[in-house]
């Protein structure tokens, strides 16, 4: 492979131990390592993958993964964060709610690390090519139009509310990807508006519109929130 095909990545980690693991299980892609967040964000990367050690010496990966979202030069950034501290849902859960693409428990299988990053690698790439977005998507029978705002599942028109439509292509844009309840009611639902349960009640009226076909197309991850899958 030559290097200007090579895949980048950049991790912002202190521990020895997480450098010596991304370095393995990435080899073969450049990388840089930052210490700190401030370097991190001094450097000012605009693009690409991100592996964010969750325990850094000045802030949390969760927080930055949060400064990272919210600045529109950062948005962009593909977001792997792990931590070594006890796994449980509600860490992982808050770290994906916080921004994260992805949430490992340090160490994680290295073939498994390797292949999500490149799955989100390509992912990423896709989403930023604006020549790449079709005016409508076609899966099967299933077809979403974003600009008319329209679905059909075969001959027949959905009655979908506007709040269920934008609900669909949320999923569709992050499709494969576990989403929790939390980055719903952020990236969907206006501030304030509803609670976690809202969210549950939505989904089951999208699953009741979309039919036995593709309804359980969203399935429910227990503890984290919900995964779309074509």
């Amino acid at each position: 492979m030559s290097p200007a095909k090579k895949p980048s990545a950049v991790c912002v980690t202190s521990d020895a131990g997480i450098r010596a693991f991304v370095e393995t299980a990435l080899a073969g892609f450049r990388l840089r390592f930052y210490p700190t967040a401030a370097a991190f964000l001094k450097a000012g990367p605009r693009a690409g993958l991100a592996v964010i050690d969750d325990f850094l010496p000045d802030m949390s990966g969760r927080d930055l993964a949060s400064v990272l979202r919210a600045e529109k030069s950062t948005s962009g950034l593909l977001l792997v964060l792990t931590g070594t501290a006890a796994y449980s849902p509600a860490a992982a859960a808050l770290c994906l709610d916080n921004g994260a693409d992805e949430y490992f428990h340090f160490p994680p299988d290295a073939r498994l690390f390797r292949a999500r990053a490149l799955n989100l690698l390509a992912r990423g790439g896709a989403r930023g090519s604006a020549a790449e977005k079709p005016s409508e998507r076609v899966f099967g029978t299933l077809r979403i139009s974003p600009d008319a705002r329209t679905v059909r599942v075969g001959t027949r028109q959905l009655k979908l509310t506007a709040l269920e439509f934008d609900l669909l292509v949320y999923f569709l844009a992050n499709e494969g990807r576990v989403v929790s309840r939390g980055v719903l009611l952020e990236r969907v639902w206006k501030p304030g508006e509803a609670g976690p349960r809202s969210v549950d009640k939505r989904i089951e009226a999208l699953r009741a519109k979309l039919g036995r076909s593709f309804s359980s197309r969203i399935r429910t991850v227990f503890g984290l929130g919900y995964i779309f899958k074509l």
